[in-house]
């Protein structure tokens, strides 16, 4: 049986109200819903989405952002391999020249 461990939170504010860092959630979707974005989920998780999506596309491998994330096992990396449409339409659109 594993230790319990004592809870750990990150509070944003020094000064009263106090408000741990869940708090941030309230934050970040009412920014996003503000700018427009439309998506499932709003909160600071779809900020972690959107930070490895953007790592994916630029080349880093899932080993390499699940070190960014903090991720301890790296199959936890893999939510992040969605399927790049833009991506997979020039890969389609790839004129062979005749090679084929």
């Amino acid at each position: 049986m594993r230790p319990r461990t004592a809870r750990r939170e990150l509070f944003l504010s020094l000064y009263a109200p106090i408000r741990p860092v869940n708090a941030l959630g309230h934050v970040v979707g009412k920014r996003l819903r503000r700018l427009g974005v439309t998506i499932a989920h709003y909160g600071p998780h779809c900020l972690r989405h959107a930070c490895a999506t953007h790592l994916l596309a630029e080349g880093l491998s899932l080993k390499q952002i699940g070190d960014q994330l903090g991720h301890v096992d790296p199959a936890t990396s893999l939510i992040y391999a969605k399927v790049d449409m833009v991506g997979l339409r020039q890969v389609a659109n790839f004129d062979l020249g005749g090679l084929v």
